[in-house]
């Protein structure tokens, strides 16, 4: 295993000690940390499956960055994979949630990297604090989605839904949970942010002796380069912000996108299929509100059908299976042939239950960093809003995410201020959203443009969540290796719908 040379680290080191690890503009200089570990990376063997060409580590930063003289430390769990070629610097990742840990994923997205960018780059990847196997972590704590999901009000199987009642049982439930798991853990949620994460990953850039970063961030990820460069704009080479958050985005604005953007990704995924589709989504839509489905004895409701459509909906490799779902409850509900729908359904149910995102952590997270909780009656209005606008999904989905921080004090934010003025970069970003991305909504990443200046924009047709080399693009894909290798800026594109190619 090649190790970073021991005067390499020793400069780091230094540097590290005498900037009080804090290296960016508007950042004050920290008093000198006493712990020598602070700062360094202590490179260890890596697991023995899945790290084939990898130098692992163990990165140790302080738990608060705000109060070096607290002892206790943050271990930031990291890998490297050497360019194959001359390296022109680092490139890191996260693959969003927040919650999803980027070392069980470092290999198979470095394999999906064009050859010229595996050549050209030392690959990063790293797991934040409390996600994977960095530490410390959120212990004793129930899980919470299962607390609401186990709410007294039963959503009917057809129907209309109360959704204020909704609301109150939700709310009732996940807020007592949120707020015992946040009491057991005081010493360590609100450490759990954006603020101390973007600080691990500037110590790491030390650390390694990397001048810049180049960052390619998902989902969530984009929250955390963009942060970066608004704190270490001098340190940024390159910033890919794919499947962008909006900078301003609180509680409320983020439940209120669930009003609309569920009728747009009906729309934006019918229109990839031909005439027909519309007219088909809506049927079933309409059909599961008026009736249930009896198959092979077991009988299904829109809420064993529409949440696997519309979860799996953000990724294309899923498509197949939503339209054989599509077309086989249209089928039934006209028919009562029902015989096709279980095969499709569990492949979605499969790909559905895969999702990390809904890890505990992700709650802190984002209560963290995100202000503004709506009170129940705001939830339980934009559910019916959400509802009326598309379908009763929407009306959970808004319900969801406008309950996120149920139980958690308003003062547990770290309170970012609202931005007002662009951000300037040396080489601007490139901001990737998708027309029907309901993760990220079109206009959260039109926002996150807006507030990068001279960026590029690059829209793709398509209901895809996260597009770089997700999707078989060439518009996209050629575009952003193009800017990663050459800081090439590709403009404002829109790029049209690619099939996958079947295997």
């Amino acid at each position: 295993m090649r190790r970073p040379p021991v005067m390499m680290l020793l400069a780091a080191l230094a540097a590290a000690l005498v900037a009080g690890l804090l290296t960016g503009p508007g950042v004050s200089a920290a008093p000198p940390v006493t712990d020598p570990k602070r700062g360094t990376i202590t490179w260890e063997e890596c697991p023995a499956e899945g790290f084939e060409g990898f130098e692992c580590g163990t990165l140790t930063v302080p738990l608060d960055w705000d109060n070096l003289a607290n002892p206790a430390n943050a271990e930031i769990a990291l890998a490297v994979k050497r360019a194959t070629g001359k390296s022109r610097g680092y490139l890191t990742f996260n693959p969003g949630g927040p919650g999803v840990p980027a070392l069980g994923s470092a290999s198979a997205i470095w394999g999906e990297l064009p050859g010229k960018v595996q050549r050209a780059f030392d690959w990063v990847a790293w797991d934040p604090r409390g996600i994977g196997a960095s530490r410390p972590q959120l212990t004793g704590c129930l899980d919470v989605q299962a607390q609401a999901r186990a709410a007294d009000y039963q959503l009917p199987a057809t129907g209309p839904v109360d959704w204020q009642a909704y609301t109150e049982t939700y709310v009732g439930s996940i807020g007592p949970a949120l707020a015992a798991c946040l009491e057991i853990n005081v010493d360590v949620a609100p450490y759990l942010g954006t603020y101390y994460v973007i600080r691990d990953l500037e110590a790491m850039r030390a650390a390694l002796g990397a001048p810049k970063w180049n960052i390619w961030g998902m989902s969530y990820g984009t929250r955390i380069g963009y942060r970066y460069a608004r704190e270490y704009p001098d340190r940024v080479r390159t910033l890919i912000l794919d499947g962008s958050w909006s900078p301003n985005m609180t509680v409320t604005t983020w439940m209120g996108g669930s009003t609309w953007s569920w009728a747009t990704v009906q729309q934006v995924f019918s229109s990839l299929f031909g005439k027909e589709m519309g007219a088909r989504f809506q049927r079933v839509l309409d059909g599961l509100d008026e009736r249930t489905l009896t198959v092979e004895g077991v009988e299904l409701t829109r809420w064993q059908i529409l949440p696997e459509i519309f979860t799996n909906i953000s990724y294309q490799t899923s498509y197949p299976q939503i339209l054989e779902v599509i077309t086989e409850v249209d089928e039934a509900l006209r028919t009562g042939d029902t015989r096709g729908i279980l095969k499709p359904l569990r492949a979605l149910e499969r790909r559905s239950a895969r999702d990390l995102s809904s890890s505990l952590s992700v709650f802190y997270i984002n209560c963290r960093d995100l202000a503004d909780y709506p009170t129940v009656d705001e939830i339980a209005r934009a559910a019916a809003t959400a509802s009326n606008n598309q379908s009763v999904f929407a009306g959970t989905a808004a319900v969801e995410k406008g309950a996120f921080c149920a139980g958690i004090p308003q003062d547990f934010t770290y309170g970012y201020e609202p931005l007002t003025e662009p951000l300037e970069l040396s080489t601007p970003p490139v901001v990737i959203n998708s027309l029907g991305d309901t993760r990220t909504e079109y206009v959260f990443g039109r926002n996150m443009a807006t507030f990068m200046a001279g960026s590029s924009m690059i829209t793709y047709d398509g209901t895809q969540h996260v597009s770089y080399l997700q999707t078989p693009s060439r518009c996209i894909n050629s575009a952003v290796s193009s800017y990663l290798l050459m800081r090439t800026q590709p403009g404002q594109l829109l790029c049209p719908y690619a099939p996958l190619t079947p295997r």
